[in-house]
């Protein structure tokens, strides 16, 4: 991701989360969808295929086990091990809400089992669900932000906030490390922006 526009900021993320939350309490359906979807990517920094394809059937390769709130990754990109990553207490809460509440008035919900189904009762594909998280990302006020940009946030935010290397893998499913030390290094040039300061 080499344009900087499609970095989010820890500022940004704070304030599409604030608003995305808001649009859910007073808003409609659709907006509580948006809500689920927008925390789902935000917490678990999957891509938009492993989204599309995640399942509430603990069957599944790819799942969200509600009750022990873990999200279990057996098809990934390039990758043929498993992989989790439990949910943070806020996010699985909305997760609940929203598997309880809000999904069954999806049209075939009844009959699929992906989290995540679109307003027209069919499951998405991993293009389609790239586009949707992008179209929402300029709905909020981020236009020059994809479905990636949600997956690089929470990679550096781990880092940002002292996870070792090996975990941040884990958590990205990555099969090459070398894939995880490239976010290491926008956190780098922050530290590095930081101790600058300092003599400037």
């Amino acid at each position: 991701m080499k344009n900087p526009n499609r970095i989010f900021t820890e500022v940004e993320m704070k304030q599409l989360l604030r608003a995305i939350r808001e649009r859910s309490r007073r808003g409609t359906m659709l907006d509580r969808i948006d809500h689920a979807l927008i925390t789902f990517s935000w917490a678990t920094g999957c891509r938009a295929s492993e989204i599309a394809s995640m399942s509430i059937d603990r069957n599944q390769p790819n799942h969200i086990d509600l009750e022990s709130g873990i999200v279990s990754i057996s098809e990934a990109k390039w990758s043929t091990t498993s992989h989790h990553c439990p949910l943070d207490t806020r996010s699985l809460r909305i997760l609940r809400w929203y598997v309880r509440e809000i999904r069954p008035l999806i049209r075939n919900s009844e009959i699929l089992d992906r989290l995540f189904i679109t307003k027209t009762g069919s499951v998405y594909t991993p293009n389609k669900m790239s586009k949707k998280l992008s179209m929402m990302l300029s709905r909020y006020g981020f236009p020059t932000k994809t479905a990636h940009s949600l997956r690089h946030f929470f990679c550096t935010d781990l880092f940002r906030n002292g996870a070792s290397l090996p975990h941040v893998k884990s958590l990205m499913h990555h099969r090459d490390v070398r894939s995880t030390m490239i976010y290491s290094h926008v956190t780098v040039s922050e530290l590095r922006a930081t101790v600058n300061r300092r003599i400037s």
